[in-house]
């Protein structure tokens, strides 16, 4: 059944009523290290997920919509990107993923599909490998309607930390070194490479608010706002201030 409120271009299932809120802080990079060096002692590393580099190809419309709902903070929100992860070194390995996240008020959904290459082969592949205009199909069958012409505009990478904040129980995620690494020249033009200023922290959990094990850390110049890493990085490229 399609979502009444999504655009023909996405359309995502109701999605599952949770508890769960999602919290953004963004964090000064100069004050990254510290930054993790304190969740090291106040959190556990996750078990399940160590330390790697996220590696992401954000895809847009020929208008850009995706980006521009996020400049305006519309009510509606839609995302499709392509994701895998490399070790600290940079070694790709493993599965690689096409997800669609849409938010329509204040609920989410995220659906995703297995892509049929693993992340050492795409992580060889040029933005404008015709391939790449394939993957947001697959999520049809998982109720993602991505007809359309959706293609790759930026990949981005960077660094992820995960923790698990025993007393609330909180995930923690701490992504750091968030770059771009290739761009689609339709979109971009001469654009930078460098770092972002920024970091980011989410934390995921039932609470409302920042764990009160985690409050210390707002002395670091951490402050709660809305961050999307794609906004911040075509800004970044394109020379506007993040």
């Amino acid at each position: 059944m399609r979502n009444p409120q999504a655009t023909p271009a996405l359309a995502v299932p109701r999605a599952r009523d949770h508890d769960e809120r999602e919290l953004k802080f963004a964090v000064p990079e100069g004050r990254v290290d510290l930054l993790r060096r304190r969740l090291e002692r106040i959190c556990t590393r996750d078990p399940e997920f160590p330390a790697a580099v996220v590696c992401t190809i954000y895809y847009d419309t020929p208008d850009l919509s995706s980006l521009g709902e996020k400049i305006n903070s519309d009510y509606l929100k839609r995302k499709i990107r392509v994701r895998w992860y490399s070790d600290l070194t940079g070694r790709a390995a493993g599965p690689a993923f096409v997800e669609a996240k849409l938010r329509v008020g204040n609920r989410r959904a995220k659906v995703r599909a297995q892509l049929p290459y693993p992340a050492d082969e795409l992580a060889g592949w040029d933005l404008q490998e015709a391939r790449f205009l394939n993957f947001p199909m697959l999520l049809n069958d998982h109720g993602v309607v991505a007809h359309g012409p959706w293609e790759p505009v930026v990949r981005i990478r960077y660094r992820r930390d995960r923790f698990i904040e025993p007393l609330s129980g909180s995930r923690v995620s701490l992504d750091a070194d968030i770059a771009a690494v290739a761009v689609n020249p339709t979109f971009v033009s001469s654009p930078g490479f460098t770092a972002i200023a920024s970091a980011v922290l989410e934390v995921k959990g039932t609470l409302d608010m920042l764990p009160l094990a985690l409050r210390p850390l707002l002395q670091l110049g951490m402050r709660k706002r809305s961050f999307s890493k794609f906004l911040a990085i075509y800004l970044h490229m394109t020379q506007h201030i993040v």
